[in-house]
């Protein structure tokens, strides 16, 4: 049985059936629209991440967000308010023909035994426990919510030293996950890399990372984005975090920090790139120079300024670490760029033809490192962000013949990354293992450096630690007014 038809038919029982327990026709429709908005709201998470509601989207249910959200699932959101109303008027007809035609110990029977159904490990009422841990974490001052984590020989920011290393270049891909290299035809360049190049394909996706804020946070700062409060948009207001980010690290040792997106305003990330130490480079600065996109930049052009900042920054004889986001490949079908057509040809749907679009222009941006002989002294990382969100779609339909990863792929040798390619990673791993690859020397430390343990789940660390994890991100943040 589908997981959507597992979660709706108990919560439908259980909005019936404790409607039915009002004697009051209008308490009677007011919990039947309360139950209703929880009921669209479970299907909502499901189709979008695969999963009931959980801290991810509560996050995601700010204004900013929500706005970006009804610009790219247009169908969605009409069919989400279509259901709404539907369901209201349903299930008000159903509630009354209960109460007419069940006794009351039936009728609580079946409440019962639909919230039982409910309240399995990792369940709705389990996914809505966790947004109640994140939110309602303990507050501590910095030091003492380090310790909560035994993270006692933290080095604060003034504590770390570093010696610089190679140049580094991160290429983070929107919803690319690991099993478009199994499509030929979309991903001939990036299946080549994986052939030439260091590739670790055991890299699940863990909580707290599974959304690009939360990606970029946990891969600059080594932390999961699980932060107490109750702010849907927890880091807006912070001015500087006083967790030690790659940033830091990186600065520290003379390196220039970019970061290269399509536009700062997109799920936030701008902000969190200048809150993590990075200079934002976007289509804001280059006005007028690209064609205009959803979002800013196609990733033709995102990659084709990546490649004008690589020769500046090369040129400049600093060391440097550029930091590079895409975008077109987001979920549900992507967003098409018609220069591609003389270049791609014709896929089976939109996505496809997108996907195979960024694989080309991501070839086409190692190439030129290649050419330009760039790599003798750059080390560069290639992930997806998360996994594709949605569902029923040809590419997700595809993706979901089997296990659904993330992956790494770098030219950086396993030697230096201190890993061999048969282990699994995890998201918290990537700012150590690109400072290893690129062989700066640090003293700094992440959270992936107290869990050396072999073989540790450190997935699961993570769902066992939500709460020490929200206390440490809430007490990192500082604001304007701190100073």
């Amino acid at each position: 049985m589908p997981l959507s038809t597992w979660v709706v038919l108990p919560l439908f029982i259980l909005a019936i059936t404790s409607a039915s327990l009002i004697g009051s026709k209008d308490l009677r429709r007011d919990t039947i629209v309360l139950m209703t908005v929880f009921i669209v709201m479970e299907l909502t998470s499901i189709y979008f991440s695969g999963g009931f509601i959980d801290y991810q989207f509560y996050v995601n249910l700010n204004i900013n967000d929500i706005i970006e959200g009804l610009f790219i699932f247009k169908f969605q959101a009409v069919l989400v308010i279509a259901v709404f109303f539907a369901l209201i008027i349903g299930l008000i007809k159903l509630a009354n023909f209960c109460r007419r035609k069940f006794r009351l110990p039936y009728r609580l029977l079946l409440a019962t035994l639909a919230i039982a159904s409910l309240s399995y490990h990792n369940g709705p009422f389990s996914r809505l426990y966790e947004i109640y841990q994140v939110t309602t974490a303990d507050e501590k001052p910095f030091d003492q919510a380090l310790q909560s984590m035994n993270m006692v020989d933290y080095p604060h920011k003034q504590q770390v030293h570093t010696q610089q290393g190679k140049n580094i270049i991160v290429l983070s891909l929107e919803s690319f996950e690991q099993g478009f290299f199994d499509f030929a035809d979309i991903t001939p360049n990036l299946r080549q890399l994986r052939q030439e190049f260091t590739f670790f394909p055991n890299m699940p996706m863990a909580a707290g990372s599974s959304w690009t804020t939360a990606s970029m946070y946990t891969y600059m700062t080594g932390m999961p984005f699980l932060i107490g409060g109750y702010s849907t948009s927890p880091l807006m207001k912070a001015d500087k975090t006083k967790l030690v980010s790659l940033g830091d690290v990186l600065q520290q040792a003379g390196y220039q920090t970019r970061y290269v997106m399509s536009g700062p305003d997109f799920a936030g990330i701008g902000h969190i790139a200048e809150l993590l130490g990075m200079q934002v480079i976007s289509e804001k600065n280059y006005v007028g120079q690209y064609p205009v996109a959803p979002f800013g930049l196609y990733d033709k052009d995102i990659l084709d300024i990546a490649q004008k900042q690589v020769t500046q920054l090369h040129n400049s004889g600093k060391p440097f670490a550029l930091f590079i986001s895409t975008i077109s490949t987001h979920a549900p079908n992507g967003f098409n760029d018609e220069r591609m057509t003389s270049v791609i040809s014709p896929k089976d749907d939109n996505m496809s033809f997108v996907a195979a679009s960024l694989d080309h222009n991501v070839g086409k941006f190692i190439a030129y490192l290649k050419e330009n002989n760039l790599l003798d002294d750059t080390v560069f990382y290639i992930f997806p962000d998360h996994l594709m969100m949605g569902s029923g779609t040809p590419t997700i339909n595809r993706l979901s013949e089997k296990e659904r990863k993330l992956y790494l792929l770098t030219n950086a040798k396993t030697e230096n990354l201190q890993k061999s390619t048969d282990q699994t990673i995890y998201q918290i791993d990537l700012p150590r293992l690109i400072l290893n690859g690129a062989q700066v020397n640090t003293n700094a430390k992440f959270l992936t450096d107290y869990l050396t343990t072999p073989n540790f789940d450190k997935k699961q660390f993570i769902e066992q630690n939500k709460s020490n994890i929200a206390t440490l991100n809430h007490a990192a943040q500082e604001y304007k007014q701190d100073k």
